[in-house]
């Protein structure tokens, strides 16, 4: 991978299409994200083609919230037992370099925000 690529990512639960970037602290067999680097188009008053909607991704689609069954039958959740965070430093995935889609997947279609568009340029005027 270089620079600029896209991968498939995929678990047993899912799959997302993502771009790559390469960060030379990791150990090679370990894949690393920003924490919530993706936002839902119309989320956070974001223009449609914002870079939070368009390339930016959750790592939730791959993330089962229950655990394996245990031997007693019971599914534990499968987060954090502090923060209730998903659980996502253990998630064992399969990478692969994919052609680059329009945008990462999987795409949803906008929800409606509750709050307007944010204005094209904010004016602050100071003093009366």
């Amino acid at each position: 991978f270089k620079e600029g690529d896209w991968a498939k990512v995929t678990s047993p639960h899912g799959e997302i299409t993502v771009p790559v970037a390469h960060m030379a602290a990791l150990n090679q067999n370990t894949v690393w994200t920003w924490n919530a680097i993706g936002k839902r188009k119309g989320a956070w008053a974001l223009d449609n083609d914002a870079p939070e909607a368009t390339e930016g991704f959750l790592l939730n689609h791959i993330i089962h919230e229950l655990l394996p069954p245990r031997g007693d039958g019971l599914r534990w959740s499968n987060s954090d037992p502090i923060t209730g965070q998903a659980a996502w430093f253990d998630l064992r995935v399969r990478v692969e370099k994919t052609t680059a889609p329009q945008e990462s997947q999987p795409a949803h279609p906008p929800q409606k925000s509750p709050v307007g568009p944010a204005p094209d340029v904010v004016k602050r005027k100071v003093g009366a």
